[in-house]
């Protein structure tokens, strides 16, 4: 035997195969790689350094935060919705619950009840909306779309009918100041957008709810039969994501200093859904995430402020859009079948 032959393996039982541990850390870096959060940040990035070759002025710290604080209002309904579409449900009434947390928030303020009570109330309030949706899907088997959809224009024309169409100023200085102020030069909204986001990340990666949302929206019969209630999570999802669509009116009220009825509408629901789905929740359920929803709702905030500072028609930013959300369900629908494949073999 040569020296080589008489040496002997060095493996145990609970070790490996040298370049193992390689091929696995290579493994993991591929899949960090692949991941949709990772290919937004590229985007956003790509598209920054672009616009601001184009115009120095995108980079400014003054426009870079105005960027981001505009993204929290859709961010912050964005994040309830994603927990809906995850669980495999929709909900297009979103925008309209938006203006009625923020019409009926402000008209309270103008006939003198003090601010704070005023914005809980118009939280409850749409809360209650989306409680309402929950009971006519569950009961009554009308389809979330349908349910929703339907919402959406009774809860619009309401606002419309209650204010004549006209909008509410004259609004508290401490409101007006609860959106506008900043801490350190940042801008509160940005404060409440990051503990906003934080929460529902948690609520979403770190608790048995977030686990029993996954649940229903990868299977209902299997979540069933693991004596998860689909009825209660629906109740949970339904009615805090119209009540923290009816906090992001109200935010958008006190950043604005009114309460607008042209405010929300179809334009915050189609930019929330947008957002949740370019951030990589499946539309088919069961797969989604906070992180990927901010990163979405950003790269719709940097092209529209890219787009604006370069002095380009907004009908081009919406066309840009138009074709990232196709795209984007394009690829979630092929990783689906993907995965189905593999799966199969």
């Amino acid at each position: 035997m040569t020296k080589l032959e008489e040496r002997p393996t060095r493996m145990t039982a609970n070790s490996e195969p040298e370049g193992a541990e390689a091929v696995t850390r290579g493994d993991r870096v591929r899949q960090v790689l692949a991941r949709q959060e990772v290919t937004l940040v590229g985007v956003i990035l790509a598209f920054g350094i672009v616009m601001g070759i184009l115009n120095p002025a995108f980079l400014s710290a003054g426009n870079l935060l105005d960027l981001v604080s505009s993204t929290v209002v859709y961010f912050v309904v964005a994040c309830g919705l994603t927990l809906v579409i995850v669980a495999s449900g929709f909900d297009f009434s979103v925008g309209s619950v938006f203006t009625l947390g923020g019409i009926s928030a402000t008209w309270l303020m103008s006939v003198g009840v003090f601010w704070p009570i005023a914005c809980v109330l118009g939280i409850v309030l749409g809360g209650a909306a989306g409680l309402v949706n929950a009971v006519i899907i569950d009961r009554l088997h009308v389809p979330p779309i349908i349910t929703t959809l339907g919402s959406f224009y009774f809860i619009a024309g309401a606002v419309v009918l209650f204010t004549g169409g006209n909008s509410i100023g004259y609004l508290p200085d401490g409101f007006n100041a609860f959106g506008s102020g900043s801490i350190l030069s940042v801008p509160y909204l940005i404060i409440y957008g990051i503990v906003i986001g934080v929460a529902y990340h948690i609520v979403l990666e770190r608790t048995r709810f977030g686990y029993n949302v996954k649940a229903v929206g990868g299977g209902l019969p299997a979540a069933i039969a693991n004596g998860i209630s689909a009825r209660r999570t629906n109740l949970w999802i339904y009615g805090g994501g119209a009540a923290i669509a009816a906090l992001g009116g109200i935010l958008y009220s006190a950043r604005t200093g009114s309460g607008s009825v042209s405010a929300g509408g179809a334009d915050i629901t189609l930019t929330a859904v947008s957002a949740v789905l370019i951030g990589g929740t499946s539309l088919f359920g069961g797969v989604g995430t906070i992180t990927g929803t901010a990163l979405g709702a950003l790269l719709f905030a940097t092209i529209d402020n890219g787009l604006a500072v370069a002095s380009v028609p907004a009908l081009y930013s919406n066309m840009i859009i138009g074709a990232i959300l196709v795209l984007a369900v394009a690829v979630d629908a092929y990783r689906r079948r993907r995965s189905f494949r593999i799966f199969r073999k």
